[in-house]
């Protein structure tokens, strides 16, 4: 192989790690957004009823 072919594949191989990385962190992320979802719902509904009763004074 020529010295120019060894760069493009390192390159290319760059690329598809990089793009394995971005997949892994849009997969965490859209998981941890799924689950704030449900621990911000129940947590507003919480405060809600607990200022129902404080404004019950």
């Amino acid at each position: 192989m020529k010295e120019n072919d060894v760069i493009a594949v390192i390159i290319i191989v760059l690329f598809i790690v990089l793009a394995l990385i971005a997949f892994g962190i849009y997969h965490l992320v859209s998981m941890a957004r799924q689950n704030m979802r449900g621990t911000v719902t129940s947590s507003s509904e919480s405060s809600q009823s607990e200022g129902d009763l404080a404004d019950d004074d």
